[in-house]
């Protein structure tokens, strides 16, 4: 199947140069091309629009400025829901008005993709050469705005297997799924990934919402599944095998130690509506009243909540010191830029559980100050991570999207399932489970056979990025 092009044309009365400035200044009432956010149009700067593509456009995606000719020309790099190019162009006419052209290039994978997650397409075909890996992600919804970096990483991983030997001699073929940071969306996804011929496993990175509702199904075709983000702990089977941190792994050390660098003692609890913010919740409620603070208000939006203003008032009402905010992807980036006008940022510290590089970047100076513990940032400064962060350069080009935890936790768990499948001698559930209790791979962040983490980096947001505070032992090696 080859790429998909499309076209527009448009001629409209004010000149290139009027045109080209209202570009990316948020005025969709003449068009979705100015609807978008663009506060920097330089190689790199991020773009957040919403193209008309059927239904698609009803999920805000991400681009990034490849280049850029002032009054003339602007390259897009389309990240997310789906990858391929956006070239706008601004002619002169005589008249003095100009034609506007837009042309949209859709890769051949993300058609194939598109056109199964549609139902054009009767799932997805792999060649019997291969190891078809299913990789559950969130390209589109609340959480899309990690979706890129993640698919980056992954196929990068596939790609360094499969320059290794592949596994037991035969190449593995990614396949994805968008769950559009929806659970019953998930479990669609899931399902036409179960229907890929001799599918191997499945890596999940997306909402424990969605990780309920596919779970099951996972199990019902005998299929194994790795769980890559921060989740709250459950009893598992074992063909579900989990990689990412645990609220306690997050909060045991970080929230004590915040406390003590602010002198306060009252803590107010937010997030989104559904388990895993009720988990993490609940675990801050454990750890402040072990160090004997004071929960002083708790408040939960559903995803894609876009107005925030009566809980930051009840949080402004609170007088707290502190607080743990686990909104999700959009969310998150929704919340904390108001509050930050609600002016609440001088005075009160957020701890926010999902806070990272990816984040960080679409926050700007409205996160400055927020502190997360996760097994990965950017900044870590090891040999392993300056080799991984080269290669995903080299590979996916300097305005790549930047590495994100959720991303790097799908990177080490490829390769531990690649790994594992070799110290097992096989693709096959026993295989694979035999092998990661044996397997070892030295990625870029620290962890013993299986992925399971040694230690957590404390980070804090600022303009540019996330700081690296210090080393905390997980909640399971502390204890």
């Amino acid at each position: 199947m080859g790429e998909l092009v499309l076209n527009n044309e448009l001629r409209l009365e004010a000149c290139p140069s009027e045109l080209f400035a209202l570009f990316g200044q948020g005025d969709a009432a003449i068009g979705w091309l100015f609807g978008s956010e663009a506060p920097l149009l330089t190689p790199g700067a991020l773009v957040r629009l919403a193209l008309p593509l059927g239904g698609l456009a009803r999920s805000p995606g991400t681009a990034r400025v490849l280049s850029c000719q002032p009054n003339r020309r602007i390259d897009l790099m389309h990240e997310t829901p789906w990858a391929g190019r956006v070239v706008c162009r601004f002619d002169p006419l005589d008249s003095g008005g100009t034609r506007l052209r837009v042309r949209v290039t859709i890769d051949d994978l993300e058609v194939a993709r598109l056109g199964a997650e549609l139902g054009l397409l009767d799932g997805y075909e792999t060649g019997l050469w291969e190891v078809p890996l299913g990789l559950l992600i969130s390209l589109s919804g609340p959480a899309g705005i990690l979706g890129r970096s993640t698919a980056n990483c992954a196929q990068l991983a596939v790609e360094e297997v499969n320059a290794d030997g592949g596994v037991m001699g035969r190449a593995v073929r990614l396949v994805v799924g968008d769950d559009s940071t929806d659970p019953g969306v998930g479990a669609i996804a899931m399902r036409r990934l179960c229907r890929t011929p001799g599918l191997a496993a499945v890596i999940g990175m997306h909402s424990s919402a969605t990780y309920a509702v596919t779970a099951p199904m996972a199990l019902a075709e005998g299929i194994p599944y790795l769980y890559t983000p921060t989740s709250e702990p459950t009893t598992e089977h074992p063909l579900l095998v989990r990689f990412g941190e645990t609220p306690m792994d997050q909060l045991h050390h970080a929230l004590p130690r915040m406390a003590a660098q602010t002198g306060g003692s009252r803590w107010f609890l937010a997030g989104n509506d559904y388990s895993w913010p009720r988990a993490v919740g609940a675990t801050a409620r454990a750890v402040i009243e072990r160090m004997d603070g004071h929960i002083a208000g708790e408040g939960y939006l559903p995803l894609g909540s876009q107005n925030f203003e009566p809980l930051l008032a009840a949080i402004q009402r609170s007088g707290v010191d502190h607080v743990v905010s686990s909104f999700v992807g959009q969310d998150h980036v929704g919340f904390q830029r108001d509050f930050a006008a609600y002016g609440l940022r001088d005075s009160i510290r957020t701890f926010a559980p999902l806070m990272d590089d990816a984040v960080v970047e679409h926050l700007g100076e409205s996160g400055e100050g927020t502190w997360n513990a996760l097994g990965y940032f950017v900044a870590l400064d090891t040999s392993e991570n300056r080799g991984f962060l080269r290669r995903y350069s080299d590979r996916f080009g300097s305005c790549s999207p930047p590495v994100s935890a959720a991303a790097e936790g799908v990177y080490e768990a490829i390769h531990t399932w690649a790994r594992s499948c070799r110290a097992g001698g096989g693709v096959e559930p026993t295989a694979l489970l035999s092998g990661l209790r044996r397997s070892t791979f030295n990625g870029p962040r620290c962890c013993t056979r299986g992925g399971s983490l040694k230690s957590l980096l404390l980070g804090e947001a600022t303009r540019s990025g996330v700081r690296v505070l210090d080393e905390l032992p997980a909640a399971t090696q502390a204890s």
